[in-house]
């Protein structure tokens, strides 16, 4: 190698390594865990209706947000708002509402968490269950 080629080399050399270092930068900011909202909004409900609410969201089988709030006669307020520390992506959100009288309905709904807002499942009355809302797939209940 004569004198003046080593230098060339040397800043190829680190270029790639600058290069290859931004690169996993980038790549663990994308598969970092964010705080993502999950908004479950109960407008629907009938006031007082529901007692108890027992949500579990879950990925590819592993749980990321277990929520049991019981709330009494008074009944659940219009939306109850939580965090699920997770990366972005779909997820699966199993939700039971239980009513004053002990009577439970049991939905599974597939929502899309993002940074950009928060993921809403709706509840409806105990008749119509748990509908579609925002960015949320309905699958048959079990």
């Amino acid at each position: 190698m004569t004198p003046a080629s080593r230098p060339a080399g040397l800043l190829l050399r680190l270029a790639f390594l600058l290069l290859l270092g931004g690169g996993l930068v980038v790549w663990g900011e994308l598969r970092r865990p964010r705080d993502l909202r999950l908004d479950i909004d109960l407008e629907d409900a009938l006031p007082g209706d529901v007692a108890e609410l027992d949500v579990t969201v879950t990925r590819d089988g592993r749980a990321l947000l277990r929520l049991d709030q019981k709330y009494g006669t008074s009944g659940a307020p219009v939306a109850v708002h939580s965090i699920v520390h997770a990366r972005p992506g779909s997820a699966e959100v199993d939700a039971m509402l239980i009513d004053v009288q002990g009577s439970a309905r049991r939905t599974r709904v597939f929502v899309d968490l993002t940074k950009d807002g928060p993921a809403v499942t709706r509840g409806e009355g105990r008749e119509e269950g748990w509908s579609r809302a925002g960015s949320s797939r309905r699958r048959a209940e079990e």
